[in-house]
């Protein structure tokens, strides 16, 4: 007998069938990830977790290293971003996709984030960078000019048990405590190059020349030959813009508004003017710490109040300043340039889809791992709608990836100790998912051993 809550009545309204519905259990093994086997691919095409597993033999625990990677991964992929969210990989099918014996009780993976992230940290690092060749090899080798766009993100913490947890720089929320990883991309590519994670307290540019001038040298490597790196105003010193010349690479560095500056700025031209006279652009440019200080500047006429005289006054509306080496350029190319680095903000943004920050916990070094992890995850997105999926594809975002792909319903079968995925032949993933696979097959050669 069917019980109440489990019964829906007859809808007569309705243009269509109005039977009654019955909610009932069983129904076979069925997954809302069927998608994800296109992930299970290229994971196992990039050799990644043989590489990952040959290099942490020391980490303690007993999963291996490449399978907590790749559970969190998943999980990340598949919509999860919380330890207790580990369950929904077993429950739903994931464990069967991707051929787990188990997945790790979410105690268990806490445990495993603090005591390995002192080897993997710096590991998934490395096998970043290697993505990110990987895939440039596959687009047909490395690209001959990069712009290396760093920025950082503030996440919210609500509370001071989180490690790292801390007050400082907090545009959301004022006052609360909070993380703040810097991160570095490719404007031109949209590749990760890594991300370094930090304590709600440090200041903008803490860590940024370090790491930039290993970041110049690994693209160096690959083979780039002309490097440029955007940055805002809060990486703004005298220290840095060194740094960079000394690195040999050119530079847009936006330019606080201070007082100071306007003995540094030049004399003011005008670039542009309406018509009617009314708004105007003016550029100027100037020198700082012996490189150029280029300068923007719109201005709109405003007009004199009732019984006053009209003495063309004019009101500023929008400004910048850009310090750079770029010797060709003039300052409103200077600031197109920078702009276009904006796109910054759409690449962290896409972490956030795959829940980057969500979770931390009582470790440091836990909780660097897990942003480790999660630049990991938007790599391989990345190389999968960049390089197997193409077209249209290439702009889609990792919430419109997941919702039209990597979540396609399916049932798990077995048979002969073998495991297939049955589709509904209507399913709008179906031909996608299998080209795709036979993409992935055809254009990634065996692996190497590790």
């Amino acid at each position: 007998m069917v019980r109440g809550n489990d019964y829906t009545g007859p809808r007569p309204h309705v243009q269509g069938s109005a039977a009654a519905l019955r909610v009932r259990g069983g129904g076979g093994r069925i997954t809302d990830a069927g998608g994800l086997v296109v992930v299970r691919k290229l994971w196992d095409a990039l050799g990644l977790g043989g590489w990952i597993d040959g290099r942490a033999r020391e980490v303690p625990g007993r999963y291996r290293p490449s399978l907590m990677v790749e559970v969190w991964v998943a999980l990340l992929l598949y919509g999860g971003g919380v330890m207790d969210d580990l369950p929904l990989l077993e429950r739903r099918g994931v464990r069967r996709i991707f051929g787990w014996a188990r997945v790790p009780h979410p105690a268990t993976f806490g445990r495993w984030l603090r005591g390995s992230a002192a080897v993997l940290s710096p590991l998934l690092d490395e096998l970043l960078w290697r993505m990110v060749r990987r895939r440039w090899e596959l687009a047909g080798g490395a690209p001959r000019s990069a712009t290396i766009v760093m920025d950082s993100t503030v996440v919210v913490r609500y509370g001071l048990k989180q490690a790292g947890a801390e007050r400082g720089y907090n545009p959301k929320k004022p006052g609360r405590p909070s993380h703040h990883p810097l991160l570095a991309y490719v404007l031109e590519t949209g590749d990760c190059l890594g991300v370094r994670w930090r304590p709600g307290g440090a200041h903008t540019a803490r860590g940024a020349e370090a790491w930039l001038a290993g970041l110049v040298a690994r693209l160096r490597g690959a083979g780039v030959r002309r490097i440029t790196v955007r940055l805002d105003k809060g990486f703004f010193s005298k220290s840095i813009a060194r740094r960079m010349e000394a690195l040999g690479i050119s530079y847009l560095l936006k330019v606080p508004r201070h007082a100071w500056l306007g003995g540094f700025r030049g004399a003011w031209e005008t670039a542009a003017r309406d018509e009617a006279g009314d708004r105007e652009l003016r550029t100027a440019s100037g020198e700082l710490w012996g490189t150029r200080l280029l300068s923007v500047e719109r201005r709109r006429r405003t007009g004199p109040e009732e019984g006053e005289l009209d003495l063309a006054a004019w009101e500023t509306t929008t400004s910048a300043d850009v310090l750079t080496n770029i010797g060709s350029i003039g300052p409103v190319e200077a600031w197109r340039a920078y702009n276009a680095g904006a796109v910054v903000e759409q690449r962290i943004e896409e972490l956030g889809q795959l829940s980057a920050g969500r979770t931390a916990v009582d470790d440091l070094g836990g909780n660097a791992l897990l942003w480790s992890l999660a630049v990991l995850a938007y790599q391989l997105l990345h190389i999968l709608r960049a390089n197997f999926l193409g077209g249209r594809w290439r702009a889609v975002q990792p919430r419109g990836i997941r919702l039209r792909l990597l979540r396609a319903p399916a049932r798990i079968t077995s048979h002969a100790r073998r495991t297939s995925l049955g589709f509904a032949r209507a399913e709008p993933a179906l031909g996608l998912l299998r080209r795709a696979l036979r993409t992935i097959a055809t254009g990634l050669a065996p692996p190497a051993p590790a």
